[in-house]
């Protein structure tokens, strides 16, 4: 039921029946009405604030709040073995948890030579009222031009499916079962794509070191999440920028992350790297609103299995730092990663790959290709997210 119509039931509720001559019974109706429209207020204000994952009172509360902990491995252990495990490909489909997003990117080459970053994501936020984000963009790596889209909707537009997810809203199209997926966006400039992607079986369950279950993530204070990665996802299809349409491939890493965790008092710079050697890395380094960082850690993969890396066996180095001339941001686009197997240098394609949501999550962040030098190179995604609310662009500090 919409606000409207339950300001309306709420008014037919004391305005049906007799009438009523009576000053104390009118007062007492129209003192009422005020009462049932101050709640709704709250309530309608309870959901912005939440379901829009950031605002002005919830960043401050953020600011002010205590640092964020992790959990000794004995708790995490505990916490995590709580839990039941990743079950998969029921798990492709939606939970109905706190929080939940799907999540492509990768870079995509054109026949022709011409070459595109790309990624999609679908959030889903369960509020008090439900509702659904789609954020797309795509990036002509040769002349920079760079499109987004983004769209917001209340509930959940997805088909019912036990096995995958069927998201379909406008022109959009994400959906998966578990042999293939399925991408379609029209994309704000003119551009437009549309892949179908093979599913290669190979599944990635990301878990921190002292977590007991695979597939779970323990952010300590903030919340616990389900994390699994499909990391080569191979995609064939069609990219159209001025109204010119390629044929392009590549390969696609696709994650699938959900729990009750806090995205408001939390900060990310995230790397999916596709490696040189055939390898597969995912790094994150999670920090609080005053620059802390909370946990580094990270998994190494390829076809014979997975490795989890610690927070010990892993240091992220920020580099040159891009500001956006849109919102004065500062987000460092250049690391070096320093690995048990050696340092890797990430600098991105694109250093404009701004993505400004915040007519549809309330916030701003970066998130665009890379390149991987060093001991191995390579390619991938880079997500930095939180800048917006740390103030200054300061990279986390230990």
């Amino acid at each position: 039921m919409s606000v409207d119509e339950q300001v309306r039931r709420n008014y037919s509720r004391f305005s049906r029946g007799k009438p009523r001559s009576s000053y104390l019974r009118a007062r007492k109706r129209r003192g009422l009405l005020i009462f049932f429209a101050a709640v709704l207020m709250v309530a309608v204000a309870s959901i912005f604030a939440y379901d829009y994952f950031a605002d002005d009172e919830s960043v401050a509360l953020a600011r002010s709040s205590a640092p964020i902990a992790p959990q000794s491995q004995a708790v995490q252990k505990e916490r995590t073995a709580a839990l039941p495990p990743l079950n998969l490909p029921a798990d492709d489909a939606p939970h109905g948890s706190a929080m939940e997003w799907w999540y492509y990117s990768g870079v995509l080459d054109a026949k022709g030579g011409q070459r595109f970053g790309f990624h999609m994501v679908v959030f889903v936020a369960n509020g008090l009222i439900k509702h659904t984000v789609m954020h797309a963009a795509l990036t002509d790596l040769q002349n920079g031009k760079r499109y987004t889209a983004q769209m917001r909707t209340a509930g959940t537009p997805a088909n019912a499916g036990t096995n995958g997810f069927d998201f379909r809203q406008e022109a959009w199209q994400v959906t998966a079962t578990p042999a293939s997926h399925k991408l379609h966006a029209v994309i704000d400039g003119g551009a437009e794509v549309s892949l179908a992607l093979r599913d290669g079986g190979q599944v990635v369950a990301h878990r921190a070191p002292e977590s007991e279950t695979p597939g779970l993530l323990d952010f300590g204070t903030s919340g616990i999440s389900y994390y699994y990665s499909r990391p080569r996802l191979q995609a064939t299809g069609e990219v159209t920028v001025a109204g010119k349409p390629l044929k392009v491939s590549g390969d696609i890493w696709f994650d699938h992350q959900w729990g009750e965790f806090d995205v408001l008092t939390l900060g990310w710079n995230w790397f999916a790297l596709h490696l040189s050697d055939g390898s597969d890395l995912m790094l994150y380094q999670l920090f609080d609103m005053e620059g802390r960082t909370v946990m580094t850690a990270g998994t190494i993969s390829n076809v014979q299995g997975s490795v989890p890396l610690k927070d010990g066996e892993v240091e992220l180095i920020a580099g040159s730092k891009w500001t956006s001339p849109r919102t004065r941001i500062a987000y460092p686009t250049e690391w070096r990663l320093k690995l048990p197997s050696g340092v890797l240098d990430v600098k991105p394609f694109q250093p404009d790959s701004e993505f400004d949501s915040s007519t549809t999550t309330a916030n701003v962040y970066w998130e665009g290709p890379v390149k991987v030098s060093g001991v191995l190179t390579g390619e991938g995604f880079l997500e930095l997210s939180g800048y917006d609310r740390l103030g200054g662009g300061q990279a986390p500090r230990k």
